[in-house]
C-alpha cells in the first residue's frame, strides 16, 4: 500500500502543476534574479533537453544494431599493370650485325609477316661463300672416290650437277690422272711379275738340261768305274769323271735354288699387287666415308648459316602495334639478344597482372571479384573497372620494394574506360591497383579488433 502511495506522488505533483494558476509560472528574468539554489530547484527543465537525450539514445541503439548486424567488405589491395594475355612480343637481334633498313616507326600497326628491321650480318656472307666452296669441293671428292671404286672410273664418273663446264673438265682430268697413276703402279708390278715368270721358265729349262746332263754323266761314270775296277783305265780319268758329276750336280742344285728364289719373288710381287689394290680400295672407301661425313657437317653449317642470314630480316610475328623502337640510325651496330622493338598484339583482351602481398595471398582465390583502379584515370572521377581473379601464382617472386609477392592474373570485363561521354581504350603497360574482395566481416568485429589485438598482446607481456 505504501508503494502505491509513493508512486502516486509524481502524478499528483504533475497534476497540481498543470492546474496551478498562470500567476505561479514565472518569467525567465524572475528565475535569474532568484538565488542560485532556488533557480535550480524551481526552474522547470528545458523542453528540448529530453528530446536531445532521447535522440542520442536512439542514435546509440541504431549504431549498435548496425555494428552488430552490418557487414563490411574485406579487400586485398595489390598494384600491378595491364598486360596482353598472349604477352607482348619482344623483337631481338639473333646475332651481331648492323642496321641495314628500318621499315617501321613507333605506333605503327603491322601485320604478321611484315618486315620490321633488316640487319646486315657481319661476316655471314663470307662464311656462306666459304661453306659453299668447301661443300662443292667435298662433293667433287666424293664423286671421284665413288668412280675409283668402280671397274670403269672414267665411264662411271658423275660430277656434281652444280659444277661449271670448266670445273667439270678439270675434275675429269684429275680423275684420269689419278687412274693413270694407279694403272702405272699396277703395270710396274705386272712387268716385274712377267720378268719373274720369264726367269722361272729359263731356270726350269736349265734344270731340265742339267738333269739330262747329270744322267749322262752318271752313266759314263758307272762305265768308267767298271773299267777302272778291271784295271782298264787310269784312276785319274775316273777322278776327272767324278769331278764332272759333282760340278753338274752343283749346277743343278744352284738352278733349283735360283728357281725357288724366283718363285718366292713372284709370290712377293703378287702380294705387293694385291696389297696395292686393297690399299687403293681401302683409301677410296675411307675417302668416301670421310667425305660423306664432311658433307653432312658442311650441309648443317650451311643450313645454320642460311638461317642466321634469314633471321637478320626481322618479321612481325603477330598483328599489332610497334612500340619501344630502339634503333633509328642506319648502319648502327646491334648486339646479340639486343631488344630492338616490342609489338603489342592488336585486338587482344587485356588482363591485369598484380602483385599480391604475402599477408593477403592466403585469402585470394580464383573467381573472386575485383575492382580495378587505373592510375591514368583517377577513380574518384572516372570510376573503376570490374574484373575477376583468374589465377594466383603458386610461388612468390622477389620484389625490391614489396619483398616476396605472388603474381596474380585478373581478367577485365572491359578493356576501355568511360571518359567525358566517350570510351577510351586501355593500353598494355598502364599501372593499376586491384581491390580484391576476399570476404566480409561484421562492423563490430572491425571496431573491436584493435582492442582484441591490444588485449591479446598485453596478456602475453611480462
Amino acid at each position: 500500500m505504501m508503494r502505491w502511495s509513493l508512486l502516486s506522488i509524481p502524478r499528483q505533483a504533475w497534476r497540481a502543476l498543470c492546474q496551478a494558476p498562470a500567476a505561479l509560472k514565472r518569467s525567465r528574468d524572475e528565475y535569474e534574479f532568484q538565488p542560485g539554489y532556488l533557480e535550480i530547484v524551481e526552474r522547470p527543465p528545458a523542453p528540448w533537453a529530453r528530446g536531445t537525450a532521447m535522440l542520442l539514445m536512439l542514435s546509440i541503439v541504431l549504431a549498435l544494431a548496425w555494428a552488430i548486424l552490418g557487414f563490411l567488405d574485406i579487400h586485398a589491395s595489390a598494384s600491378g599493370r595491364l598486360i596482353v594475355p598472349s604477352h607482348t612480343k619482344i623483337i631481338q637481334a639473333h646475332d651481331a650485325g648492323e642496321v641495314g633498313a628500318i621499315h617501321v616507326r613507333d605506333g605503327q600497326r603491322v601485320k604478321a609477316g611484315d618486315v620490321l628491321v633488316a640487319l646486315n650480318p657481319i661476316g655471314v656472307d663470307a662464311e656462306l661463300s666459304e661453306l659453299r666452296a668447301q661443300l662443292a669441293f667435298k662433293r667433287l671428292e666424293l664423286a671421284r672416290a665413288q668412280a675409283l671404286l668402280s671397274n670403269d672410273p672414267i665411264g662411271s664418273y658423275l660430277p656434281p650437277p652444280d659444277l661449271s663446264p670448266e670445273q667439270s673438265m678439270e675434275a675429269r682430268a684429275q680423275l684420269a690422272s689419278t687412274w693413270k697413276e694407279i694403272n702405272a703402279n699396277l703395270d710396274s708390278l705386272n712387268a716385274e711379275m712377267a720378268i719373274n715368270q720369264a726367269g722361272q721358265r729359263a731356270r726350269s729349262l736349265e734344270i731340265a738340261a742339267l738333269g739330262k746332263l747329270a744322267s749322262n754323266v752318271r752313266r759314263r761314270l758307272d762305265a768308267r768305274r767298271a773299267m777302272a775296277a778291271q784295271q782298264l783305265m787310269p784312276q785319274v780319268e775316273l777322278l776327272e769323271q767324278e769331278k764332272e758329276q759333282l760340278e753338274v750336280e752343283r749346277a743343278l742344285a744352284q738352278q733349283h735354288a735360283d728357281l725357288q728364289v724366283l718363285k718366292a719373288e713372284a709370290r712377293n710381287r703378287q702380294n705387293q699387287r694385291d696389297s696395292f689394290l686393297a690399299r687403293t680400295q681401302r683409301e677410296q672407301h675411307d675417302v668416301r666415308h670421310r667425305t660423306q661425313q664432311d658433307i653432312a657437317i658442311l650441309e648443317q653449317q650451311l643450313i645454320r648459316g642460311r638461317d642466321k642470314q634469314r633471321l637478320q630480316t626481322l618479321l612481325a610475328p603477330v598483328d599489332g602495334v610497334v612500340q619501344q623502337l630502339a634503333v633509328h640510325t642506319l648502319g648502327g651496330a646491334v648486339q646479340p639478344a639486343q631488344q630492338l622493338l616490342v609489338i603489342v598484339p592488336e585486338g587482344a583482351e587485356l588482363d591485369a597482372e598484380v602483385m599480391v602481398l604475402n599477408k593477403d595471398v592466403g585469402f585470394v582465390r580464383a573467381g573472386q571479384p575485383v575492382e580495378i583502379k587505373v592510375d591514368a584515370f583517377p577513380y574518384t572521377r572516372y570510376g573503376t573497372l570490374r574484373g575477376t581473379v583468374m589465377h594466383v601464382s603458386g610461388d612468390a617472386i622477389k620484389d625490391e620494394q614489396q619483398g616476396l609477392v605472388f603474381p596474380t592474373r585478373i581478367r577485365l570485363e572491359k578493356a576501355a574506360i568511360a571518359v567525358d561521354q566517350g570510351w577510351v581504350p586501355l593500353q598494355a603497360g598502364m599501372t593499376v591497383t586491384g581491390e580484391i574482395r576476399t570476404g566480409d566481416r561484421r562492423v563490430i568485429d572491425y571496431l573491436l579488433s584493435p582492442i582484441q589485438q591490444y588485449q591479446s598482446e598485453a596478456l602475453r607481456e611480462r
